[in-house]
């Protein structure tokens, strides 16, 4: 499995590639909520159809930020999926 590295920055969800330093998508002086990995799984919804799941756990070193496993994996969630459309 890859991982993939998140940011909420401003309480918007960035995800990116591991390969890359959390430091590195955050602007000077923006304000950073969460940081840490996320995986995305495939859970049955309530008519038993696949959704896509984030679930973000972890912690950005070169931030000094933890993630927020609950708050965290559901803005990337809805961010990632949009359910409204």
């Amino acid at each position: 499995m890859f991982k993939t590295k998140y940011v909420i920055v401003d309480g918007n969800a960035i995800v990116f590639s591991a390969a890359i330093q959390h430091k590195s998508i955050v602007g000077y002086g923006q304000k950073v909520d969460g940081a840490g990995f996320v995986k995305f799984i495939a859970v049955k919804n309530q008519w038993g159809e696949n959704e896509v799941v984030a679930e973000c756990y972890g912690e950005s070193i070169s931030l000094g930020i933890k993630s927020r496993p609950e708050l965290d994996s559901r803005l990337v969630t809805r961010q990632i999926t949009n359910p409204m459309f």
